[in-house]
């Protein structure tokens, strides 16, 4: 099976580069020889699109491959799969446009661009689920080696894929069900027929059998599928080689120094706009605040960030100054809060200085929300893995503020979605959150 899918896997990105160099010289006849009638003025530019051609097609390659359009995705939904080279094809465009701009004063006809892009990203679409319906053809057999969370969890992934077969597990957990079990694993009989993959999945706990079945495997011509177990690692983990060693990260966001570039960018971009926009909005909430009650405008109070640093985090004051403001966190009807203040607590208006927090550098528009130290103290040794929240930056709304779980709500639930947050982060989340804040409102039942 694994050279088979080394087989398919080359044809597929050799088509990929014949579809991207073809596609881009459709667009280029389209453009110069049925359109604008290039012909006639002679101004067709053929020498100069050659070699904007091979560096479209050097540009995509590597960027599909470090979009990963090749990897084991191909066995998620189809809607993925597409989405994802769709993505890989549009960035292949932005990089080319930006290789183009430095290395030549002549400029790439945009009608070109346009055509290139529609052309290709069809024919890549059709190009991946042509490829995708040989892969699925391929049978698979597998037999199951393990017990625990880590190789349950890929049985299940793996059980509704067609073509894999599991043909029986040895050391299998007691509640399995229509799948053959085994007692003893007999590794002879597996090499001389060739039964399939030995798939082998023990948790921490009992890797000690893991050891001794992959001391014995050296003395066979079996393929090895090995699952390690990440469970600890609740954030997700990362492999990389130092001198020829590797090494395990755990915990380690998702997010590259790239696409944290890009966030912050956005963050700037998003929040000088929106300042500009809404000034007005801000003075006369400044003003309501300042009329209200006795006492400044704004109030800072300190938080955790990123890494665990403390910083100063701006609201609109809703509370009344002096002795009687304590400590704790507001409840309903709270005697602290002053009229005006209950207003822009419950639409969240209160939270907008925080927008100057996001263009310093302190938080971001999207991310887990932060909390105060004292707090910190406390839940860290209360609930598991508190303290990874802590891994990324701080957002004025967040996954668990959109689903529900802000105000006098669970924490336990809070953080589930701050973790899974981190672990899934992309842009388009990012953007999606933002939307669902809006869509949603600002008006909050539990913000008191």
């Amino acid at each position: 099976m694994n050279q088979n899918l080394k087989t398919i896997d080359y044809i597929q990105r050799t088509v990929d580069c014949f579809i991207v160099l073809t596609s881009f010289a459709i667009a280029y006849y389209i453009k110069f020889f049925l359109q604008l009638g290039g012909i006639e003025t002679g101004e067709v530019f053929l020498d100069r699109y050659i070699g904007f051609g091979f560096i479209l097609l050097i540009t995509s390659s590597i960027v599909f491959k470090n979009s990963k359009v090749y990897d084991s995705v191909r066995y998620d939904s189809l809607s993925k799969e597409i989405f994802l080279q769709l993505k890989a094809n549009l960035i292949t465009l932005v990089v080319f446009l930006v290789l183009s701009f430095f290395i030549s004063h002549f400029r790439v006809s945009r009608i070109v661009l346009i055509l290139y892009f529609i052309i290709s990203s069809i024919s890549l679409t059709m190009s991946k689920i042509y490829f995708r319906k040989m892969i699925t053809k391929i049978p698979a057999k597998f037999i199951f080696v393990g017990s625990g969370q880590t190789i349950t969890e890929f049985y299940n992934k793996i059980k509704k894929i067609p073509n894999f077969k599991i043909l029986y597990w040895v050391d299998a957990p007691e509640d399995l069900k229509d799948i053959q079990v085994k007692t003893k694993l007999d590794l002879k009989e597996i090499e001389e027929k060739k039964l399939g993959t030995l798939v082998l999945g023990y948790d921490l706990s009992a890797s000690n059998k893991l050891n001794t079945i992959l001391k014995n495997l050296s003395e066979y011509l079996i393929p090895v599928i090995v699952l390690p177990d990440h469970h600890y690692s609740r954030l997700g983990h990362a492999y990389r080689d130092f001198k020829g060693q590797t090494l395990l990260f755990l915990n380690d966001p998702k997010a590259n120094t790239l696409n944290l570039i890009f966030k912050r960018a956005f963050d700037i971009i998003a929040v000088g706009c929106g300042l500009l926009i809404i000034s007005p909005l801000l003075l006369c909430l400044a003003l309501l605040v300042k009329f209200s009650s006795k006492g400044p405008v704004l109030y800072g109070q300190t938080r955790l960030g990123v890494d665990g640093r403390e910083f100063k985090m701006w609201k609109f004051r809703s509370m009344v100054v002096g002795d009687a403001n304590h400590g704790g966190w507001t409840v309903e009807n709270d005697p602290r809060v002053t009229k005006v203040g209950r207003f822009l607590r419950k639409t969240s208006l209160d939270e907008l200085p925080q927008l100057w927090n996001v263009l310093v550098g302190e938080m971001s528009l999207v991310g887990p929300r932060p909390e105060r130290p004292q707090y910190v103290s406390k839940f860290r040794e209360e609930i598991p893995s508190y303290m990874l929240r802590h891994k990324f930056k701080a957002g004025i709304t967040g996954w668990a503020q959109i689903n529900g779980w802000r105000g006098d709500t669970s924490i336990e639930k809070r953080i589930e979605c701050d973790l899974w947050y981190i672990k899934n982060w992309s842009f388009g989340l990012d953007i999606y959150i933002l939307f669902m804040t809006f869509w949603k409102g600002f008006i909050n039942k539990n913000a008191y």
